[in-house]
């Protein structure tokens, strides 16, 4: 499925065209049968249309998902994203129900009457609406924010952060929609205790210090026994997107960044566990539910995503999707770190994007 061209990452671009076109050209023809009688056109050749049309939007559905798991987003397109896959669903149940009752009308005779006529070409007309948001919206991701569009384009996000002067001064920024990028320097370890506040464990439980080596500054965090440590931010988020460079392939355990926390024993997470395995789920009155897991290479700096946006979930390791899940859109809530295990870990930078 991916690379079929240089230009088009997945077969997403190619296989979306066709239902566009077959069910607007099925509503165009509904049309026509009132406005000109002919043979040589009518409602079963019509209602062939809307159901050929149906089948290739679930394929286009489908490739759609898969295409969503092959590209990296920019901050800004994640919400896109997340509209036009709610819109595609709503589009596919739509025209799949909407075809199946041109069927079953057929098979009892009842659209051959001028009413059920009317009534089926009128009850395709929100069907149009739907097609149209959801082709608005992955116009929106292609054209606006280049989204899967191969090697012609060139990434503008970058998952190496820039090096870090070794400074005093605050680089914990606040933008100006209410998210925050942390950039580590020598003050790193009195900017974690100014801006986050501790749900399990303390501050001294992690050791944390700044160090630079190479000319890059990080938080190094090293427990010498086995701690269970989670911090959050002190305000609250709806849809949000936490990336975090980290490295902690000389650590033993597992980190989570969390995100929409309520209270200890609520919260949407991605684990990172130092075998390899990457979790994504929910805690819920303390129960575990998993959205989806895989496995990846913990192999030294990474570049990790989290998204909660609506009813969707992602995870990304270095570009590239590892994890996404769906569940019931969570209620506002925090963003931080779990750490359990011993060892050591360090981090670069945390950004959090309200979306």
């Amino acid at each position: 499925m991916n690379n079929l061209f240089d230009y088009a990452p997945n077969i997403h671009p190619i296989i979306v065209h066709f239902p566009i076109a077959i069910l607007i050209l099925g509503i165009g023809l509904n049309a026509l049968i009132f406005l000109k009688k002919d043979e040589w056109w009518d409602e079963k050749k019509t209602t062939t249309l809307y159901v050929l049309g149906s089948i290739m939007a679930i394929i286009a559905y489908f490739t759609g998902q898969s295409a969503a798991d092959t590209v990296f987003l920019p901050s800004k397109a994640q919400s896109v994203l997340t509209d036009h896959a709610n819109w595609a669903l709503y589009t596919v149940l739509f025209f799949s129900i909407y075809s199946t009752c041109r069927l079953i009308l057929h098979a009892l005779g009842r659209m051959k009457l001028l009413f059920f006529q009317i009534l089926m070409f009128t009850g395709a007309i929100p069907g149009l609406f739907m097609l149209y948001q959801t082709g608005e919206h992955g116009a929106i991701m292609v054209y606006g924010y280049g989204v899967g569009t191969g090697n012609y384009l060139e990434k503008t996000e970058n998952t190496i952060p820039e090096t870090v002067p070794n400074s005093a001064t605050s680089m914990f920024i606040t933008k100006d929609n209410g998210g925050w990028t942390w950039t580590m320097n020598t003050n790193a370890v009195n900017e974690l205790q100014e801006n986050f506040h501790w749900l399990k464990g303390n501050l001294d439980q992690l050791n944390a210090t700044a160090s630079i080596e190479n000319n890059i500054s990080f938080l190094r965090i090293t427990a010498q026994e086995d701690i269970d440590n989670l911090f959050v931010s002190h305000f609250t988020y709806q849809n949000v997107q936490l990336d975090l460079y980290v490295d902690f392939s000389s650590f033993n355990g597992e980190i989570q960044l969390i995100h929409h926390l309520q209270d200890i024993q609520n919260y949407d997470f991605v684990t990172l566990s130092s075998n390899g395995q990457i979790e994504q789920g929910r805690i819920e009155n303390d129960q575990i539910d998993i959205f989806a897991d895989e496995t990846y290479q913990n192999n030294g700096l990474m570049f990790v995503r989290v998204v909660g946006d609506g009813t969707h979930f992602r995870g990304y390791i270095n570009k590239e999707m590892a994890v996404h899940g769906h569940g019931d859109a969570p209620e506002m809530g925090n963003v931080g770190l779990r750490i359990k295990g011993t060892g050591s870990l360090t981090i670069q930078n945390i950004e959090l994007t309200q979306l």
